[in-house]
This record gives structure tokens, sequence and C-alpha cells, in this order.
């Protein structure tokens, strides 16, 4: 997805930026020192000087530096789940039941990498911020309405015996955070994080969820 498109998922219900493009290009730069620095270690001043805007425009469009963090976290929010909504509105593939899941889940994964890869700032405060202290009620539960297909899709998987018995939401955690040790790793190695990358990878964390009958190999034994 490009940062276009990106910016264009910012006019969802409830996004503050009614006022114009101004507001989202605040809402960007708060994402990138957000996302290099924390949100706690970045001041409302610094935010401005990287929008080329004036302190007291910021106060013009977020009453406060949370209502700012609250705009950008849902801006975040609102991207990943425009990145990841095509792979629940696609037709299921054929094959069996666990084809199915598998073709699903290395499509979330790879949503996920890609998103990572053409929006970091937005994937690494998301990662860092998971559901902070600052967030309102309006953010947690676009939360929830984002996690939702998620958890329902997780669920049915488990009741066809094709993914591991694990809480739902601590099955998404897992892979959550293997995406981000994933991105990490990439940064660190300076490597890219290329559809082939994002291949291997999903295959080795689909194994990984997989029940056991689904992800193991079949193994052929011989006779001593």
């Amino acid at each position: 997805m490009a940062r276009a498109a990106a910016l264009v998922a910012l006019q969802g219900a409830g996004a503050p930026l009614a006022a114009g493009g101004r507001a989202a290009g605040i809402i960007e730069a708060a994402l990138a020192l957000f996302a290099q620095r924390g949100f706690d270690a970045t001041s409302v001043p610094e935010i401005a000087a990287a929008a080329k805007v004036g302190t007291g425009t910021i106060y013009r469009y977020f009453d406060t530096k949370e209502a700012l963090g609250n705009a950008a976290w849902q801006a975040a929010k609102r991207s990943l789940a425009l990145a990841i909504a095509p792979v629940f509105t696609a037709p299921p593939a054929p094959g069996t039941p666990a084809d199915q899941c598998r073709a699903r889940f290395m499509g979330l994964w790879k949503a996920g990498g890609t998103f990572a890869r053409e929006w970091p700032a937005a994937f690494h405060f998301l990662e860092f911020h998971h559901e902070p202290r600052f967030l309102d009620r309006q953010s947690l539960r676009l939360s929830e309405q984002m996690m939702a297909p998620i958890h329902g899709w997780i669920a049915d998987a488990q009741a066809k015996g094709v993914m591991v018995p694990l809480h739902g939401e601590a099955l998404a955690a897992l892979v959550w955070g293997a995406l981000g040790g994933l991105v990490r790793h990439t940064v660190m190695m300076n490597q890219p994080l290329d559809d082939r990358l994002l291949e291997e990878t999903g295959a080795a964390q689909w194994h990984a969820v997989a029940a056991p009958a689904v992800s193991a190999p079949v193994v052929s034994l011989g006779t001593a």
C-alpha cells in the first residue's frame, strides 16, 4: 500500500481530518517521531518542527498531546486494516479447509509485511505502542473492530481442527510478535523485506500455528 493510499485511510469515521491536509501532515510527522523515539519522549514542539508548523497550530487541531497520539494510533490502525482487508474479502482458496486456512494465513502475513515495508513508521508505532495507556474509547473500539474478523477466523479454523487450540488473542499476539521480530531483524541487518523472504518466513510461521496433524511433514520410516 502506497503512503498516499494510507493517508486516504485516515479519512475513516472519527478521523480528525475534517480540517484538511494540514492535520494529516501533523499526524504523519507525529507517527514518524513516535515510532523513532516513543510517545513519552516526543514533545509537541518537536512534532511541530517536523510538520513545519507552529506549536500553536497543532493545538488548533488536537487539544492535547494525548489526542494527537490517539489520532496517530487510529491512523496507523486504519491503514493496517486497509492493508489486510483484501485477505478477508477475497473468495476462499481452493482445496481443503487446511489449504484455505493456510492461504489466508499467508495472505495476512504478506499483507502485514508489505505494510511494514511501505509504511514503517506506522508499523513500528503500533508494535511499540500496543494499546498504550493514552488510548481513548474510540481507539479501543477501533482495535476491537479490526481484530474481530481475525479472531473469528482463528476460532473457525480451530473448530475445524486446522489451527492449534490456543486462545485467539494469544495466537494473534504470537504471530504479530514474530512479524515484528522479522522486521527488526531486516532493519538491523540492512536486509530487504522482499516478497521471497515473506513467503519463506510465512511458511515457517504457518507450521508454528497449524494443528500438528496439518503442519507435521509426512515421514517415511524405513527398516534398519
